[in-house]
C-alpha cells in the first residue's frame, strides 16, 4: 500500500522543465562579436551579469549595465526577462532571453527556459543552455 501510495504522488511532485529557442534565420549570430546586455531594474539576482559572462565565456566581447550605457560599439543588444521564486533558497525559475540589433531592434534570436521543480538548475546552467540555442 506504501508503494501505491508513493507512486501516485510522485509524479505530483515532479516537474519538467522546458526550453524554447528561434533563431532568425536571415541573421547570423555568430558574425557579431559585441554584445550588451542591457540590465533590468528589478533585477536583483545579477542575472545581466551571468549572461554576460557566458557570452564572455563563449569568446565574445559582452559587457552588461543599464541600456543608457551600452557602447556606440555594441553589435548586439540582449535583453531578458527573470522570474527567480524562493523556496528555502532562490532560484531562477523562468528565464526568457531575446538578441536583436541595437538601433533597428531587428530580432536575431529569441528563447525562454522553465525550470518548475522540487530540484532546479543552477541558473549559469539555464542560461548556458538557453543561448546554447542561440550559437547553434
Amino acid at each position: 500500500m506504501r508503494t501505491f501510495l508513493v507512486l501516485l504522488i510522485f509524479p505530483l511532485l515532479t516537474a519538467c522543465s522546458s526550453m524554447t529557442s528561434r533563431r532568425n534565420p536571415a541573421v547570423d549570430i555568430t558574425q557579431y562579436k559585441r554584445f550588451y546586455v542591457e540590465q533590468r531594474l528589478n533585477d536583483n539576482n545579477s542575472t545581466a551579469a551571468l549572461i554576460a559572462a557566458d557570452l564572455r565565456a563563449r569568446g565574445y566581447v559582452a559587457g552588461h549595465g543599464p541600456l543608457t550605457m551600452m557602447p556606440d560599439d555594441a553589435q548586439v543588444l540582449v535583453t531578458y526577462d527573470a522570474r527567480w521564486t524562493w523556496d528555502f533558497r532562490s532560484y531562477l525559475i523562468d528565464l526568457n532571453i531575446t538578441a536583436a540589433l541595437p538601433h533597428s531592434n531587428k530580432m536575431i534570436a529569441t528563447g525562454s527556459y522553465h525550470q518548475p521543480g522540487i530540484r532546479p538548475k543552477d541558473a549559469t546552467k539555464m542560461i548556458h543552455i538557453l543561448l546554447n540555442g542561440f550559437f547553434k
